[in-house]
Order: structure tokens, then sequence, then C-alpha cells
């Protein structure tokens, strides 16, 4: 497509006060489907890797979690950067629906300039810090000098992957999904290709083992954000990225922060949470294969809510669009139909998960049928509640795209806390209880938070927010 969604008359009938569903079913398509293809891709590189990880010769399940526990780092990066990203999306949304273009462009170059400097912070701190950070996890066994070794590589590329969190939520606050699922895409790809040759020595590289999975995530991230940052430069989507946009605007970046700090404070809490649980559950078994079998569980539900996060993204943006045309039943009706699209694919994959959770499991640790048995039973579990993590996706996202971001983030954390790590606490480390038990109060605790979150969002007062 050689324009951007936003940007085809035939698509977005934006001025169109009689609009059908079909236009807004067509616009929601065409914003979501390449989110979703990008996420689906950025979910098949953590399949890889965790698969080459768990067909490693020596110490896989070791290999498997060290990998799948780094990975939280990775997510905590991009939660703080989402602060960023979250204002730079909605007010670029806006900004598009009012055709206030200079605006738009400001907001992007304050994003980047943002981006790179918490990028370059977060890489010297993980580099330097390592150690401790390791020590945090709770692995045992090999599993902690795999994770340190692992960590350290990732550092050289936190601002690249900053950069492409934050141009890529730029482009898609002006309707532009299929530029950065498209650089995405090129990064997943040579992420994945690079994971498997140089960890098997294929196509006369080097065979590296473990640290082949490191070393292609690197190469990847840094590819990435150079290849972005040359998109934005050229301009897409209605924006362009303008080198005397670069220098710091106070304004301007309180603008973006005053929208996004909410979220990113969300995220700071979320992920501690989240991190506790990983962490109770590498204390669990000595072995790591419990903390193997979870984070294979993740990695295969990850096929269902990532396709729900692209819903939620195309979601937020045609909501903050329509409320910049001062249309709020638009922004109401386009956040039911995303509902309905992103709660219809997690629901599918719910049923597979419950119908065939043994063989997905097996496919993912081939060697280790206790792995592989407990991967299946966690799915089971998590199966019968992805309506209700749909719920806390889409309209979530809906209603950060309207600006609500405050709101959202007291419900996520009072979810988070209260019920998913207290829970955790209480049957792991107090009633040890095991990983099922603790899947199932996952589980239970997304559908609490679904809910909550569908109540604020027909509660209405997201129409108002001020961005």
């Amino acid at each position: 497509m050689s324009q951007t969604a936003y940007a085809n008359p035939k698509l977005l009938k934006n001025l169109n006060d009689n609009e059908s569903t079909g236009d807004l079913v067509r616009q929601l398509l065409a914003l979501s489907l390449p989110i979703m293809v990008e996420n689906m891709l950025h979910m098949a590189v953590g399949i890889t890797d965790t698969y080459m990880a768990n067909t490693l010769p020596e110490n896989s399940a070791a290999a498997t979690a060290a990998i799948g526990t780094i990975s939280y780092f990775i997510w905590f990066v991009g939660l703080i950067v989402a602060a960023v990203g979250t204002g730079a999306t909605a007010i670029i949304a806006r900004a598009k629906g009012a055709r206030h273009r200079s605006l738009a462009n400001s907001v992007c170059g304050q994003s980047v300039t943002a981006s790179a400097i918490l990028g370059l912070l977060f890489g010297i701190f993980i580099y330097v810090a390592a150690t401790p950070l390791v020590n945090l996890t709770g692995l045992t066994g090999t599993a902690p000098a795999l994770a340190h070794s692992y960590l350290r590589m990732l550092a050289f590329s936190m601002p690249f992957m900053t950069l492409m969190f934050v141009a890529s939520a730029s482009l898609r606050g002006a309707g532009d999904t299929i530029t950065p699922a498209i650089c995405m895409i090129v990064v997943d790809v040579l992420n994945m290709f690079l994971t498997y040759t140089l960890t098997r020595g294929a196509f006369g590289l080097p065979k590296m083992g473990f640290t082949g999975i490191a070393t292609g995530t690197v190469i990847a991230y840094t590819a990435g954000g150079l290849l972005i940052f040359g998109v934005l430069l050229a301009g897409r989507g209605g924006i362009r990225l303008h080198v005397h946009r670069l220098w710091p605007h106070w304004v301007t970046l309180k603008r973006i922060f005053r929208i996004g700090i909410p979220s990113g404070f969300e995220g700071l809490l979320v992920w501690v949470a989240q991190f506790g649980v990983v962490y109770i559950i590498n204390h669990m078994d000595a072995t790591n294969r419990l903390p193997a079998a979870h984070i294979n569980a993740v990695r295969i539900e990850g096929l269902s809510y990532m396709a729900g996060f692209a819903v939620a993204t195309a979601a937020a943006t045609m909501v903050g669009q329509s409320l910049g045309m001062r249309k709020p039943a638009r922004a109401t009706k386009a956040a039911y139909l995303s509902y309905a699209l992103g709660a219809s694919i997690m629901v599918a994959c719910g049923v597979l998960f419950i119908l065939a959770g043994k063989p997905l499991a097996r496919i993912m640790s081939p060697h280790d049928a206790y792995v592989a048995d407990m991967t299946a039973r966690c799915l089971f579990i998590t199966g019968f509640i992805q309506f209700s993590f749909a719920s806390s996706a889409v309209f979530g996202g809906a209603l950060r795209g309207a600006g609500d971001t405050f709101a959202v983030m007291v419900i996520n954390l009072a979810s988070i806390l209260c019920l998913r790590l207290a829970g955790v606490l209480v049957v792991g480390l107090w009633l040890h209880k095991g990983l099922i038990a603790i899947w199932l109060v996952l589980s239970a605790e997304l559908f609490v938070r679904g809910l909550l979150i569908y109540v604020r969002f027909v509660n209405g007062k997201w129409r108002f927010a001020k961005v």
C-alpha cells in the first residue's frame, strides 16, 4: 500500500457523518492487520529463542529459564519507554484528526529525543548493574551465568530498541501502521535467521550456542533502530522528523509526559508484580523445569494476546482520531467493533489451547516430557479466560487512545498488585501449591481486570479527557 491508512480517502471517510459500520470495520482491519502481522512475527522471535534454548544439548532448562527471565528486562524497558510512546500516540492522533501537522511533527521529534536519551541511560545501567540484576531474578544452577552474559550483550542495543518503540508509536498515532509493521517484520525475520544460524552454526556462520541467541537479537535491534530512524527522516504517514525538532521543547515534552507518565508508572509497578511472579516460580524448582514450563506457556499464549494487543493499538488510534474530530459516538462504535474483532481471535486461540495444548507444548519442548505436560496444563487453564483478557487489552487501549490513562493505571495496579501478586504470594510461597495453582490465580486476575476495564469504558468519562 503506497499510502497510509490515515491518508487513504477511500478507506477513511473521516469527514463523512454517515460513515457506515463497514467503513469503520475496513479502517479497523487496515490499522490492526499490519500490527497483528508484526506482533505475530515478534512472538515468533520469542518462540524461536525459547525453542532454540529448549533444544540446546546441555542445560536446556537453564537456558530456557534464563532467556525467559531476561525477556522481562526487555519488557521493563519497553514499559518505561511507553511513557513517551503513549503520549506521542495520543497527541499525534488528535493532531491528525484536527489536521494540525506542525504539532504532530513537533511531538515526533521530541519523542525521538526522549527515547534516545532513555535508551542510552538504560544501556549503561544494564551493563554496569548486570550482576545485581541477575541476582534479583531468583534463578538457580547454571541459569544465572547464562542470564548475565545475555543481559550484558543486550545493553548495547538499548538505544536502538527504545527508538524503535517510540518511532513506531508516533507513526501509529498518525494512522500509519504499515510502515512500522514492515520495519519490525524486517527486524524479526533477521532476528530469527541470525538466532538459528548463529546458535547452530548454519550457512557457514560460527556455531555460538546460547550466545548466538543474544547476538542475533542485538544485531536485529540495532538494524531496526537505524531503519526506522531513516524512515522518519524521509517522512511517512503525514509526519516527518525534522532535525530542528530534536532540540528539547519543554512545553511539548510536558504534554507528552503528562499523558504518558501515568502509563509509565503503571508499567513500572505492573512489571514489579509480574517479575515477582517469575521470581517466585524461579525459586520453586532448582532444576529450572517449572520456570521453563512457565516460560513456554507464556510464549504460546502470546499467539493470542499479541493479536489482541494489535487490535488494541488500532482501537487507540481510532478513538483518538475520532475525539480529535469531535465525534465521540464514532469513538464508542470503533471501540466495540475493536473488541468484537479482538475477542473473536483471542477466544479462538483459547479453544486451541484447551483442545490442542498438549501437542503445542510438545513442539515447544520436544526433549522433556515433564516440562511439556506442565506447559499444556497451564495453557488449558488460560484458554477459558481469553474473552476477558481481550476486554482488558482492547478497551484499555481505547481508554488510552482517549487520553484516560490515569483511570487505566489505577485499575491495572489495583488488580495486578492486590489480586495477581498477592494471590501468587499466598498460593506459591505460603501454601506451596505449585505452578498450576499460580496459573489459576493469574487467570482469575485477568477475568476481574477485564471486567473492571469494561466498566470504566461504559462509564464514558473518557470522552472528556484532556490531552
